[in-house]
């Protein structure tokens, strides 16, 4: 009796190994998009290190932050969905519940927060540009939420190493 109270209602191991595998997929997106953000470039410099911008191999990385934005986000759909299908809404008498919901917490406020990063990112001001006449810079309301993208991603890595830090508890680096 005790063991079927224990059985997962999503896949399983194999579910959960598919999470952990697009998770680590998306945080490798994650990596690309910050590392080819103004507001990485910006960090660098302002600790010392030379401005990556001055080296060709950089710039050509940088050109790329848009498709980067868009990997992360289809990596990130795809380890939604099968951390979804994987635990589903934790129950209260699972046992790996309380875990699960820290997991999912995390996870839910990284995904708030992907969204706001995004949307003061200038690869959005970009598309949006492309679709419209008017300059979403030029808008009052736009441009200081805009100006705060570093400020965006500070809270953001904060809350995907807790989402990474609770699952590591839980599993591991892979889970058995």
């Amino acid at each position: 009796m005790h063991v079927l109270l224990e059985v997962s209602s999503g896949p399983g191991l194999y579910g959960e190994r598919l999470a952990v595998i697009l998770g680590f997929i998306t945080l490798a997106f994650a990596v690309a998009t910050f590392a080819s953000c103004r507001s990485c470039i910006g960090f660098i410099t302002r600790i010392g290190i030379k401005n990556p911008m001055e080296y060709a191999w950089y710039r050509a990385f940088n050109r790329y932050h848009g498709y980067y934005w868009s990997f992360f986000l289809l990596a990130l759909t795809l380890h939604v969905l099968s951390s979804v299908m994987h635990t589903a809404i934790p129950g209260s008498g699972a046992a790996d519940a309380g875990v699960h919901w820290l997991i999912l917490s995390f996870g839910l406020g990284s995904l708030a927060l992907v969204g706001i990063t995004l949307l003061s990112c200038r690869s959005w001001v970009a598309l949006v540009g492309m679709f419209s006449d008017g300059n979403l810079l030029a808008n009052r309301v736009y441009k200081p939420f805009y100006r705060n993208h570093g400020f965006y991603w500070s809270v953001l890595i904060l809350a995907i190493a807790g989402h990474f830090a609770s699952s590591y508890a839980h599993i591991g680096l892979w889970p058995g």
